[in-house]
């Protein structure tokens, strides 16, 4: 397996870890603009989009380092795992915490994502 091929992953991971940071009052504030903007600005929609890109660049690496053998149980796991760990950090930052309902829509991501995958590459 190459390293290279999961490049992508790690530096997600690092962004991923660095947006799950931020205060949660600059958020707000762009919910307040419109109805819209607070569904597409909700932590949720975010927490659901950026696991799934994870779990959806871990098949991307998998695919690619082993011909097509795709295992997704384990990039399940490791996403929502990684899913964990960002709410687990949380807890030492004075302005976010631990939530299980975030780690919810981490899962529910990962879920549609690793679908996603499995029916786009089965056609």
């Amino acid at each position: 397996m190459k390293r290279s091929h999961f490049f992508p992953v790690y530096a997600y991971a690092i962004l991923l870890l660095g947006l799950m940071s931020i205060p949660p009052s600059s958020l707000i504030r762009l919910q307040r603009k419109s109805g819209l903007f607070a569904i597409i600005f909700s932590d949720y929609t975010f927490h659901f989009l950026g696991f799934g890109l994870l779990a959806w660049l871990l098949c991307a690496g998998f695919d690619k380092s082993r011909s097509g053998k795709i295992p997704y149980v384990l990039v399940g796991m490791i996403a929502v795992g990684y899913g964990f760990f960002t709410e687990f950090c949380q807890i030492f930052i004075p302005y976010r915490t631990f939530g299980l309902d975030d780690l919810s829509a981490d899962a529910v991501g990962v879920l549609a994502a690793l679908l996603a995958f499995y029916f786009l590459k089965k056609r």
